[in-house]
């Protein structure tokens, strides 16, 4: 498995039902999918604010149909600093995933079983 990613096998299954699910399912899966990437996102900002305050401000988080991510969604300005985008990832983005794998596949884990027993997918 690469260094910055968690896999969860089932998951583009799981989106692809909630596709036929109603609305009000889909929403409180894809925020609590948000949620759960949540303390990924504000590890890497705490690591990342000691280089820019201004790019660790701009971390959001992206729930898509072939998974959730943190990126970045500052757009390039200067140009004057080519390896920016490689230090955000060896500093902040794949340390705080290191950090927080854990917790995420656990709540993770927890998310998929309540949206089973709550909608019986």
């Amino acid at each position: 498995m690469p260094v910055g990613t968690v896999r969860v096998s089932g998951y583009r299954e799981l989106m692809r039902s909630l596709q036929h699910a109603e609305k009000d399912v889909r929403n409180r899966t894809r925020k609590r999918l948000r949620e759960l990437a949540g303390p990924v996102r504000d590890s890497a900002r705490s690591k990342l604010g000691a280089y820019s305050e201004r790019s660790a401000s701009k971390l959001g988080i992206s729930v898509r149909q072939r998974g959730v991510s943190v990126e970045q969604r500052l757009r390039k300005t200067t140009g004057k600093r080519p390896d920016f985008g490689s230090l955000q990832m060896r500093k902040a983005l794949l340390p705080a995933l290191g950090e927080k794998a854990g917790e995420v596949e656990h709540g993770l884990e927890q998310m998929l079983d309540e949206v089973i027993r709550e909608n019986g997918f």
